[in-house]
């Protein structure tokens, strides 16, 4: 199936010329209402810190001088409240990436009285953002003159998005700061012999029909939108904002059966051709095959292989450096990707299913649905949900496991947590058909904790300590340390061990980073004062080291929306603490241990050596059983519940005494 920018091009060709210019910027602001100066309190939310009274977008489609692109003409009006509001709405930021461009940028403020003061040019910046995996965010920011409580701010800007079209395009109508009126205009592309046309489909939204406008514009709006709330572990955005699609099909009926068979089959069409398996393939295939005892086995080879040693040329400079991209050729087959041994990640994919191919599996392309962006539905015909999320699926044994070779972070013979037990479209000549994606046990994404210590008698304790992860745990670290050096991944642990007060860290060491072969460990020496507290001749000690001054998960009394747990996971903890000279445990007691509902289980453990020098602390703890990830916000109360229960045994006193004091075992 074409892309409707691919589809456009092959039919209006070389008609530029007939198309006119785009038109030139002209500042326009809107009256100032005598309402919106005397307004002193929020109108759509009382504890709002500011409030937009109206959010206005203009998006047209263009084609112009051979190419596409999309404009799109912001328009905010803000009212500020409060200090809060202020500090917020006097800086703007406005993101941009790749090849879009900010331009035209317009602003005021302007006071209670109606005087108007005016944004300056020398006052606008292009600065970049932020650069992580090779990826770069540039914004543009400007300062609003002279903002105070009861000002309204207002700004435009153009945006320039080449080679774009408003198509699979989400329209935001609830946003982190409630507002009084969200309006889009759209004018789609028009062209004559173009069999598309732009529809659009709505979530969460009130009935807001498009209407049409002048100038070949179609418009729709809404109105009092309360501020988005964020909870810590909802689902997507997607899943609970305000929000509408627009993008551009055919006009005919869609049946979701047949449409996702078309979509399957034109897969099919798209990628066996690319699959070419010649003799590089077969000696590669062979080669990293041999002496395998399973068909398993075969496989995580041939995943291992691709993912370890072929070079991603769309990773940036974390993969390869930029002299190195641009000596990279254009890969025609998976054989040209193995002679080079670098490539995109279309290109990894392809020559995992063609290594696969060549050792005689059944390999093909399949589109697996990102639960982290959004949850998909088979019923709903559009391939926004299941767009550009290919993976590889191979049938062994006449069941389907599906493999994601171009991704680094994630262990070979598997896939990212956002993929799993997701319907995957597989490719088929006869029509694209669904099959359900693996799911890891809780025991797959391990969190192991390990800790040798020493506790003298002011509450200060150190020793050496190690975090081995596994599975998804170990991906998510990868993740966030990607392209980082070993002083940088330090200083981040300073932070995260903050707990702890101000540790002293020594002797840091991050294994296996970039191996998703093998378990990322970080190991460290750590000193830090004011681990106990002492009161008199006791101390109080709580054995779960890696707990201390830990926080439950879920503070809030009441929820609005589902808990969303992003994969299945365990943790397992072993602490031994030496106890200061001439210190013994008064009548220790263990925490109490709990199956956790039917989603996990809690267990801990507390021993003495025979000696009685040393405390050994062991902790269980496993959640997601039963692959139980979503758990209506109805019974968030249960689910605190449970939390405040770990919480409260993982905080477990026990008490020393001097020897000779009283007390003892």
């Amino acid at each position: 199936m074409l892309s409707i920018l691919s589809r456009c091009r092959r039919i209006v060709g070389p008609l530029s010329l007939l198309l006119l210019p785009i038109s030139a910027w002209a500042v326009d602001w809107r009256p100032i209402t005598p309402a919106e100066l005397r307004q002193k309190t929020p109108k759509v939310e009382a504890s709002a810190d500011a409030e937009v009274i109206f959010w206005d977008v203009k998006i047209e489609d263009r084609y112009s001088g051979g190419d596409f692109m999309m404009i799109l003409n912001h328009y905010l009006r803000v009212k500020v409240f409060t200090d809060r509001g202020k500090e917020k709405f006097s800086t703007v930021e406005i993101e941009h990436f790749g090849k879009r461009r900010i331009g035209d940028v317009k602003g005021r403020t302007i006071k209670p009285d109606g005087t108007i003061i005016d944004l300056k040019k020398d006052a606008i910046f292009e600065r970049e953002l932020a650069k992580t995996k090779g990826f770069k965010a540039r914004g543009t920011t400007f300062a609003l003159p002279n903002v105070e409580v009861g000002d309204i701010v207002e700004y435009q800007y153009r945006e320039y998005r080449d080679n774009e079209l408003a198509n699979y395009l989400p329209l935001q109508f609830q946003r982190e700061v409630p507002m009084w009126e969200v309006t889009y205009h759209l004018k789609p592309l028009q062209l004559p012999w173009l069999s598309y046309g732009m529809r659009s489909m709505g979530f969460r939204l009130t009935n807001t029909p498009f209407k049409q406008e002048l100038g070949g514009f179609y418009f729709t709006t809404m109105t009092d939108i309360p501020s988005f709330k964020d909870e810590a572990l909802a689902p997507p955005d997607e899943v609970l904002r305000s929000w509408l699609l627009v993008y551009y099909e055919e006009d005919k009926k869609m049946v979701p059966e047949k449409f996702w068979k078309d979509v399957g089959k034109a897969d099919w069409n798209k990628f066996k051709p690319l699959l070419k398996v010649d003799n590089e393939v077969k000696r590669q295939a062979a080669e990293l095959t041999a002496g395998a005892a399973t068909d398993e086995a075969k496989l995580i080879r041939l995943d291992a292989f691709c993912r370890n040693k072929i070079k991603n040329t769309g990773r940036g400079e974390s993969e390869m450096t930029s002299a190195e991209r641009k000596a990279i050729k254009e890969n025609r087959n998976p054989g040209d990707t193995l002679k080079q041994m670098a490539g995109t990640s279309t290109d990894i994919d392809l020559a995992f299913a063609a290594l696969a191919t060549a050792a005689g599996f059944d390999a093909r392309f399949a589109r697996i649905p990102d639960r982290g962006v959004h949850f998909f539905s088979k019923e709903v015909p559009i391939q926004y949900f299941l767009r550009n999320n290919y993976s590889v699926a191979v049938n062994v044994s006449d069941k389907w496991h599906f493999y994601d070779p171009a991704t680094k972070a994630v262990a070979p013979g598997t896939i990212r947590w956002r993929e799993e037990g997701q319907p995957a479209l597989i490719s088929d000549p006869k029509g694209g058909f669904f099959e359900q994606t693996q799911f890891s046990p809780a025991s797959a994404s391990m969190r192991k904790r390990d800790a040798k210590l020493k506790l003298n008698d002011e509450g200060e304790i150190e020793g050496t300590i190690e975090y081995i992860y596994t599975g998804h745990i170990a991906a998510d670290e990868r993740n966030r340390y990607e392209g980082k050096t070993t002083a940088e991944i330090e200083e981040d642990w300073k932070a995260r061990l903050g707990n702890y007060g101000s540790p002293v860290m020594t002797d840091f060491q991050v294994l296996q980073k970039d191996d998703p072969e093998l378990p990322m460990i970080v190991r460290m020496k750590i000193t830090a004062s004011g681990f106990c507290a002492r009161t008199g001749k006791r101390i109080l000690l709580e054995p779960a080291f890696f707990e201390h001054n830990s926080r439950t998960q879920f503070t809030e009394t009441n929820r609005k929306y589902d808990i969303y747990f992003h994969y299945a996971y365990s943790e397992e903890d072993d602490v031994e603490i030496e106890l200061p000279e001439g210190w013994v445990l008064d009548k220790p007691t263990a925490p109490t241990s709990s199956k956790l509902s039917d989603v996990g289980h809690y267990e801990a453990k507390v021993r003495v050596t025979t000696d009685k020098r040393k405390v050994l602390y062991s902790r269980k703890f496993s959640w997601g059983t039963q692959g139980t990830l979503i758990i209506p916000g109805k019974n968030y109360s249960n689910v605190k519940n449970i939390f405040d229960f770990v919480q409260e045994q993982d905080h477990h006193v026990l008490t020393l005494t001097q020897e000779g004091a009283g007390g003892g075992n």
